[in-house]
């Protein structure tokens, strides 16, 4: 049972006790208080400004090094990158991975590499390409990704390795025509996918620095997007598919059916819910829309101000749907969990 879930349930139950007059005031407050506790939110409030600031400190030495490049030498820019990345690292095995604060210098640690990496193609014109940075910074900091234990760092490894993969088709790939776009979108998805189902396992083994919710949503979103590229492509240009193209919206229709029945009757967990129903109705919006505007005689001048109009009420007919199917699934969830059951 989804912890998070459960306790939403219980709070939405306390407010509809209060509401019918079941319980007062103060009784309210003191059952809100024990279950979101005033310290829980000052935790939460020191976490996120130690996130914003440290990412604006990192901001601020990139931003010096752009300014100040002209005026440095060649010996000073190293010499302080590489001492900010020794220091973070030391500074993080003093604080303990098993703290935030240690966490952080650790991923400070593996953006100022990125840093450095940046600051030896400039210096030394190597004439590399972009993503051979980017891939070759996935690889160097893949050590303190594997022992951090840490869920922000990840997230960094994985979108540093999905901006390699895209460099490298735009760069190398596409102006050869050696790699079409849709191999690009099931390797992105293949890599997404992949770290899904390891958050799920390790969720299962109980790790604790795998509870965001917001992690799994985000791996999800990665493997629709990439996913519905060959879709809507489907869809806008059908005189130019391929056997590739029919492949990735299969793959991407069968993602769609086991996310929702997965994250439905499994695991219970509305955010992928929330993607699937939102990626679904964009996906059917540009079907409607192709059929009203592009098909036949239908996109005439004189009729565009009818179809217009007649395309807004549809999308404000595929939105509430979609927004009622949602509060239906959660209401229905909720149900299930109360009683226990649907694990």
């Amino acid at each position: 049972m989804d912890s998070q879930l459960d306790r939403r349930a219980n709070i939405r139950t306390l407010r509809r006790l209060h509401r019918d007059g079941l319980l007062n005031d103060r009784a309210l407050a003191v059952a809100s208080s024990i279950l979101r506790p005033r310290s829980a939110w000052l935790a939460w409030a020191r976490q996120m400004l130690l996130l914003f600031g440290s990412a604006m400190v990192l901001a601020g030495v990139i931003f010096f090094f752009a300014y100040n490049w002209a005026a440095m030498g060649r010996y000073s820019k190293f010499v302080l990158i590489e001492a900010g990345i020794v220091a973070a690292a030391i500074a993080s095995y003093w604080r303990g991975r098993d703290r935030l604060a240690g966490k952080i210098l650790l991923l400070s640690a593996s953006i100022l590499v990125g840093v450095l990496l940046a600051v030896y193609g400039q210096t030394y014109q190597t004439g590399a390409d972009a993503y051979e940075l980017f891939t070759g910074w996935t690889v160097l900091i893949l050590g303190w990704v594997l022992v951090s234990d840490f869920a922000g760092l990840w997230v960094v490894w994985l979108i540093l390795l999905n901006t390699g993969a895209i460099l490298y088709w735009k760069q190398v790939g596409d102006p050869a025509h050696s790699m079409p776009y849709e191999s690009l979108c099931l390797v992105l998805a293949f890599f997404n996918g992949l770290a899904l189902i390891l958050y799920e396992l390790g969720i299962r083994q109980g790790l604790e620095w795998l509870r965001g919710r917001w992690l799994r949503g985000l791996l999800f979103a990665g493997v629709l997007l990439s996913l519905s590229i060959p879709a809507v492509a489907l869809i806008v240009s059908p005189e130019s598919i391929k056997k590739l193209t029919l492949l990735a919206t299969i793959a991407w229709g069968v993602v769609l059916v086991v996310g929702y029945a997965s994250y439905r009757y499994k695991i219970h967990d509305m955010i992928p819910i929330a993607l699937v129903i939102s990626n679904v109705s964009a996906v059917l919006l540009i079907l409607i829309g192709k059929i009203l505007f592009h098909g036949g005689r239908w996109g005439v001048l004189s009729w565009g101000p009818v179809l217009f109009l007649l395309f807004s009420l549809i999308v404000l007919l595929v939105v509430t749907g979609a927004v009622f199917i949602l509060r239906r699934t959660a209401a229905t969830m909720a149900k299930n969990i109360g009683r226990g059951g649907d694990e």
